[in-house]
């Protein structure tokens, strides 16, 4: 009984210093953004600064309510939702915190399977100094993924600029290009350090953003495959129009995944 005691105990204990470890890890990176985060142009957005975009892209900023705003510094949100890894895959409950810096673009990603209360999974995302990466563990422990290299850098920009829906004034950055393409789309490309993220943005008649489109690296198969991310409501928080709900769905001949649903519980800006 008391080498069994003994043994739980060092489990136990090697479990609370995985999980302060990688705590650690991620304030680490938390606070690598934050002092890297530069303030952006302070430039107010006008109607003039609108003005020469294609008319799709020009009614989604207006409808967001950047017009009158600057852009952030820094960008934090929360989020819950369900993730699976596969199609026959089950779906497993997150909560999740992400800061982004506008300039130089970047974000870090940090989710608890299921809650933070009891993170049976930890997951952290990131992509910051050009370079991305994403590390899951069971009991902050046993590696669940860990991809980085090359195709991350790619699809961690790529995420980047899908999630500036959240702070849509930072396209109007001089890193990003807005490209005319129909009465309900526009292309928007951004670039960083080398990288260029390309995508199309749907958009209704009201100004909504409905749907991002992409060609994005995905890790399971191995290959670069379509991606998209259907928006389904909208909220207001801190005084723009954003969206709230919504999925990722990689495309295929073989069928539709989607493999992530989630909604946006807050968003706080910081200059």
């Amino acid at each position: 009984m008391l080498v069994l005691l003994v043994i739980v105990g060092l489990v136990a204990a090697a479990v609370v210093g995985a999980y302060w470890t990688f705590g650690a890890s991620m304030r680490g990176e938390l606070n690598a953004l934050e002092a890297a985060a530069e303030p952006p142009t302070p430039i107010m957005v006008t109607e003039q600064m609108l003005a020469s975009l294609p008319e799709p892209a020009q009614r989604y900023l207006r409808a967001a309510g950047v017009v009158g705003t600057t852009i952030p510094r820094l960008v934090r949100l929360t989020q819950t939702g369900r993730i699976r890894s596969g199609a026959e895959a089950g779906w497993m409950n997150f909560e999740a915190e992400e800061t982004y810096s506008t300039n130089p673009p970047a974000f870090l990603w940090s989710a608890y399977f299921p809650t933070a209360r009891t993170p049976f999974v930890l997951g952290r995302d990131v992509y910051a100094d050009g370079r991305g990466g994403i590390l899951m563990k069971m009991m902050a422990l046993l590696p669940v993924a860990d991809e980085h290299g090359g195709e991350l850098r790619a699809a961690g920009l790529m995420r980047y600029l899908n999630e500036m829906s959240w702070f849509p004034a930072a396209l109007l950055g001089d890193n990003v290009e807005i490209i005319a393409r129909d009465a309900q789309s526009f292309t928007v490309r951004l670039t960083d350090r080398g990288l260029v993220a390309e995508a199309i943005v749907s958009v209704d008649d009201a100004g909504q953003m409905t749907n991002f489109r992409a060609q994005r690296f995905n890790t399971a198969t191995r290959s670069m495959q379509v991606w998209e991310t259907p928006i389904t409501d909208y909220a207001d928080y801190s005084g723009y129009r954003l969206p709230r709900s919504g999925s990722a769905v990689w495309r295929s001949p073989q069928g539709d995944l989607t493999y992530i649903e989630l909604d946006v519980t807050s968003v706080r800006y910081e200059d």
